[in-house]
């Protein structure tokens, strides 16, 4: 007979990750995979989800209309860092919670910041088109990025990492983050700004930011007006904090020089998410930067750990609403 029912809404058996599934059924947890739905949640997912204590969730949609359906549930436990599509309001309300899976994907992220850097920097993508085609045997100039300033909006676990890299790279790192302590980022290599000196005096500026309400389209019109002339942007967290209007007009303007972007606005891309990965000057992915086996394997074990220590009645070591902490009896993990 099992201690409690769960879903799990992302492919936890693919990618090496078996050892996610084995520690939610060690924890006696009748484990049912169901994937989310286009049309998520329709009739029939919610019929599913009846009796669910618990979500291993991936990139649904998780508010009332979903979860008024599910008294049952506990804990929504993240398959990753972001959790813009949890209403966090509703789930605290009801003494759900809602936890993440920050650092598992660390490497993964930076790594592929780095590999889009240099894809617009050296024109990774327009040499690779151009020799395919036998258009042309060559590229536009490209630059050093040790001779490059890299600006960081964000400095948590991805951003640290990214830090890393590119002292790797021997380029200089400015960063803006009041959430940090100054003397971390000091710690790693990197100068703390305020945004004015970021924008002013980095010659690539990338996004390692949650997206929220209050952030929405932030970097805007206004944000790229104050980048340098000829700058690049780069994001691998998330497309809605970019006003993709006011993007397309800097990189059209030749203001920006380039974007590597792996996540739109509209995922996938249409609208005007569209008319953006169409430019020339940009390179842009589905959304991809944790898809190694690695970082899947780390995310869904961390989630799933902190699924059952929701269910066994012990505080996870990553909450995103805490305040529903005070509305729980949870002891503190061992």
């Amino acid at each position: 007979m099992s201690s409690g029912r769960v879903v799990v809404t992302v492919g936890i058996e693919f990618y090496g990750q078996q050892p996610a599934r084995m520690i939610l059924e060690k924890a006696d947890l009748e484990c049912f995979h169901r994937p989310g739905s286009p049309g998520w949640p329709d009739a029939e997912t919610i019929e599913y989800l009846s009796g669910m204590q618990g979500i291993l969730a991936g990139a649904e949609f998780l508010n009332a209309k979903t979860m008024d359906h599910v008294p049952e549930m506990k804990v929504v436990a993240r398959n990753g860092v972001g959790f813009d599509r949890v209403d966090l309001d509703y789930c605290t309300d009801r003494g759900i919670v809602v936890t993440n899976t920050p650092g598992s994907m660390a490497d993964a992220v930076a790594d592929l910041t780095f590999a889009l850097l240099l894809a617009i920097v050296r024109h990774v993508v327009t040499g690779d088109a151009n020799v395919k085609s036998g258009s042309s045997y060559d590229v536009p100039m490209g630059e050093d990025l040790a001779s490059m300033t890299l600006g960081l909006v964000g400095c948590g676990h991805i951003g640290a990492e990214t830090v890393r890299r590119a002292k790797a790279f021997k380029m200089p790192v400015l960063v803006e983050d009041p959430w940090v302590d100054p003397q971390r980022m000091i710690d790693l290599g990197a100068e703390p700004v305020d945004r004015q000196r970021l924008l002013a005096e980095s010659d690539v500026i990338s996004l390692h930011l949650p997206l929220t309400d209050d952030n929405a389209d932030f970097v805007n019109a206004d944000f790229f007006g104050a980048m340098k002339q000829g700058s690049f942007l780069l994001n691998t967290a998330r497309g809605g904090l970019v006003d993709e209007g006011a993007l397309i007009q800097a990189l059209q303007s030749g203001h920006l020089a380039g974007a590597g972007l792996d996540c739109q606005a509209s995922e996938p891309p249409k609208g005007l998410s569209l008319d953006l990965v169409a430019l020339d000057n940009v390179v842009a992915l589905p959304h991809c930067a944790s898809k190694t086996a690695t970082a899947r394997k780390r995310m869904s074990i961390a989630a799933a750990d902190s699924m059952v220590d929701v269910l066994e009645g012990r505080q996870p070591e990553f909450v995103v609403n805490r305040e529903v902490l005070e509305k729980l009896d949870l002891r503190a993990r061992d």
